[in-house]
């Protein structure tokens, strides 16, 4: 029985330093009710129940739809150049076909060269 209120404490206490923590680095956009420091001091204060009224009540949620965000520099148009013309779609056999035409190439001019000295 001991083990079950360690247990219950401990989950209490993570819980209510969750919540704190949530709400100390909640945007102020994002907070509803009361003032940041009113809903740390009532989750401290009552700890279970405050932390449930934050959570429930206090929490307004994220904005939905694109906001601003990091892009990378190859999700960037202007980093990679502007917009191009949209390469034509090729097929593996294409791409075979152009890799045996590079071959033979390389091949004919070895060849041309005059036999290899080995």
């Amino acid at each position: 029985m001991v083990r079950l209120w360690l247990i219950v404490v401990v989950a209490a206490v993570a819980f209510t330093v969750y919540a704190v923590i949530d709400c100390a680095t909640m945007p102020r956009q994002r907070i509803r009710s009361l003032r940041k420091g009113w809903w740390i001091l009532l989750v401290l204060v009552l700890p279970i129940l405050g932390a449930v009224l934050w959570f429930l009540l206090g929490r307004a949620p994220a904005a939905s739809g694109p906001g601003p965000r990091y892009r990378g520099p190859e999700d960037d148009p202007d980093f990679l150049g502007g917009p191009r013309a949209p390469e034509p779609h090729r097929t593996d056999k294409d791409q075979d076909d152009e890799t045996l035409r590079d071959l033979e190439e390389q091949f004919h001019e070895r060849d041309d060269d005059g036999p290899a000295d080995r």
